[in-house]
């Protein structure tokens, strides 16, 4: 009997342990992820001479919170503020976002469902160009955009971007996993495929078009290349833009310098935190049928 028990307390130490040095690992890894972030933080509140000095310290000895107000209302002219260029960075991403969930919905749905000729060497072709460099379509777009007179307008990066073979790709085999007996029911009771379709399919695959939403929204975000190609003035640039040029002209405040990336990388961060559940859901019942 005493055997007994002391075999159970034994097992139970051993798997509190084990838990306990889990829990170990993930935090120290944790700290090594998050560690870059927290400095550049705790940078943006110091003097330049407290970011350069050696040894270097973790916390600053004056909390300089007017950095954040210095950076806000910076004015290189023109229109180039720092609310503006935020604006226009969350314009883009949110509409370029949106624009892609519902359309990529729409086919997807159409891939997923829909029986009509050529459905699979449709899909094949579009897949294919998921294998083709951005940088190879990047010429050709900037020449039909120009004829098209869209250069420095928001359309020059948000018709590209309202639909993509990779999103297309995700939401098809996300709307494979739902049952079809879900459908033959509500076909049996009159509903049409734009029925099924808003009532049926959307409700249930929210976690996939949240994903697609993200993703989306953090590659307009941090589009740099096209940006920087399709808006030359100023009051048009987007944050990723701006900040090439705020770096070259604050180049020697660096505390300046890291607000300006803590502004571009706080959006980003809250929207994963908010909806990580819904994207690692999304991620995980996306594959499941091909």
């Amino acid at each position: 009997m005493e055997t007994r028990i002391l075999l159970r307390n034994t097992i139970r130490i051993s798997g509190k342990f084990k838990i306990g040095l889990r829990y170990l690992v993930l935090l120290g890894i944790s700290v090594v992820l998050f560690a870059p972030f927290v400095l550049s933080f705790l940078g943006t509140l110091k003097t330049n001479a407290e970011i350069i000095a050696w040894p270097p310290k973790i916390f600053p000895e004056n909390w300089l919170w007017n950095n954040w107000a210095d950076t806000w209302n910076t004015d290189l002219g023109r229109g180039g503020t720092f609310p503006r260029w935020l604006f226009n960075t969350s314009f883009l991403a949110i509409v370029t976002a949106t624009l892609q969930v519902l359309f990529c919905a729409m086919g997807g749905y159409a891939f997923a469902r829909l029986k009509f000729k050529g459905k699979n060497i449709i899909f094949t072709f579009m897949l294919s160009s998921m294998m083709l460099p951005g940088i190879v379509t990047l010429v050709p777009k900037y020449v039909f955009m120009a004829k098209i007179h869209l250069i420095n307008t928001y359309w020059a990066l948000i018709l590209p971007g309202s639909v993509e073979a990779f999103g297309i790709f995700l939401l098809t085999q996300y709307f494979k996993s739902i049952p079809g007996e879900l459908e033959e029911a509500c076909k049996i009771d009159g509903a049409s495929y734009l029925d099924i379709f808003r009532n049926v399919i959307i409700p249930l695959s929210k976690p996939a078009l949240l994903t697609l939403f993200i993703l989306k929204f953090q590659a307009m975000w941090n589009n740099f290349m096209e940006a920087l190609l399709y808006l030359s003035k100023v009051s048009m640039w987007t944050l990723n833009v701006a900040l090439m040029t705020f770096q070259q002209q604050y180049v020697s405040q660096r505390n300046l310098v890291l607000v300006g990336v803590m502004f571009n990388a706080f959006p980003v961060l809250i929207l994963f935190f908010l909806f990580s559940k819904y994207y690692m859901e999304g991620v995980s019942f996306s594959g499941l049928k091909g």
